[in-house]
């Protein structure tokens, strides 16, 4: 055992316990890095579930105490902004980010939406503070891929040369000229894919939404990645207790417990993949060779920064075993847990006190 691992049963005591509710509610769908353990409340109202489908992915929101709005409302206000989202930032078709990178391709600029100027500028910080590691900007490397698209999936791996030459290209956020709303770029390899991320905006905007229409308890679940709003008990009453799964067998690995405000987002390799000869290829493409990152199976970051939390948890996915500890500490993320490929885990401190891993993990090292 190494120096700093720990016998599994220190996480179990250590960790929050969770007290009896009534109104359990499970929501094991297949497939989702995390999952609601428990839901309920005090009152005898029950939760209220709206279900649809936008970026790419099922989304749920799950209301414990709608205040004084309809909750219904809400979720369809949330729901027709997401499209308006998707459809603009999707990298293909005739959306604003299809046209820039048209544009930005053949050398020229465009005026862009206050909100696409915005997100992008966020996007060369995270590039900068990642040290490279968080690249919206290798949009042509993904589409080399087959990435591109939630609803296919390549067959085989690309020609090793047009990876190596794409990556050669070197596309970086930094490319960008940003002068208000005009947006260029230095290098014209630059194509924006904004998958990296744009879960992690539209989660704080609909936590945004929530506290405004006067939802006091909720979840918003976005294919696994999530963030909530309050506490299921009221503002004294006991944490939300969040589930990771194992990206192979889908079964719940930990459980993590989260207050009100906090976004709980995992990258793994088992969202977008395909086998080949053999091999497991995933999404996940590391901007330093072009082919998917592999040291680690998954990253689950908790932050009160959605946005942060979704760039970290795939940087910190693509740092892999030797590095995610040293950029967890650039990054400012304090709440870090990485899943291995031998049933082990490396988690760092604060998530160690608000964890508890189940036996199938059978070494846990904190750092």
């Amino acid at each position: 055992m190494p120096l700093n691992a720990v016998p599994l049963n220190r996480f179990h005591n250590r960790a929050l316990a969770a007290p009896r509710v009534r109104g359990l509610l499970r929501l094991l769908a297949i497939g989702i890095p995390a999952v609601i353990l428990a839901v309920g409340c005090a009152q005898e109202r029950a939760p209220e579930h709206y279900r649809f489908f936008a970026l790419g992915t099922e989304i749920e929101l799950t209301v414990v105490e709608p205040g004084r709005n309809d909750p219904g409302y809400v979720a369809d206000h949330i729901h027709r902004r997401l499209q308006v989202m998707e459809e603009a930032w999707h990298p293909d078709g005739n959306g604003e980010l299809a046209r820039l990178n048209r544009r930005l391709a053949a050398g020229e600029s465009m005026e862009v939406s206050p909100e696409l100027a915005s997100l992008l500028e966020r996007g060369q910080s995270l590039e900068t503070a990642s040290e490279g590691l968080f690249n919206p900007a290798i949009g042509g490397l993904v589409r080399l891929w087959g990435f591109v698209t939630d609803t296919t999936r390549p067959r085989s791996p690309p020609d090793e040369e047009a990876v190596r030459a794409k990556t050669a290209s070197a596309p970086r956020m930094a490319d960008l000229v940003i002068d208000g709303t005009r947006v260029g770029a230095a290098n014209p390899a630059v194509e924006i894919n904004l998958g990296g991320y744009a879960k992690g905006y539209a989660a704080a905007h609909a936590l945004d939404q929530l506290r405004e229409a006067g939802i006091e308890a909720a979840v918003f679940n976005l294919g696994g990645d999530l963030v909530t709003l309050g506490r299921p008990d009221g503002p004294r009453g006991r944490l939300w207790r969040i589930g990771v799964r194992d990206p192979r067998s889908g079964e719940v690995v930990a459980s993590i417990q989260v207050d009100g405000g906090s976004a709980v987002f995992t990258s793994g390799d088992y969202e977008r993949g395909f086998e080949h000869d053999g091999e497991f290829y995933h999404h996940i493409l590391d901007p330093r060779t072009g082919f998917p990152a592999g040291s680690v199976r998954s990253v689950t970051v908790v932050h009160d920064d959605p946005v942060l939390a979704d760039a970290a948890a795939t940087a910190l996915f693509v740092a892999g075993e030797e590095g995610w500890e040293g950029l967890a500490r650039r990054l400012g993320v304090e709440d870090v847990l990485i899943i291995g490929h031998r049933g082990n885990a490396w988690m760092t401190a604060s998530m160690a006190d608000r964890t508890m891993l189940e036996e199938s993990i059978t070494e846990a090292v904190i750092r």
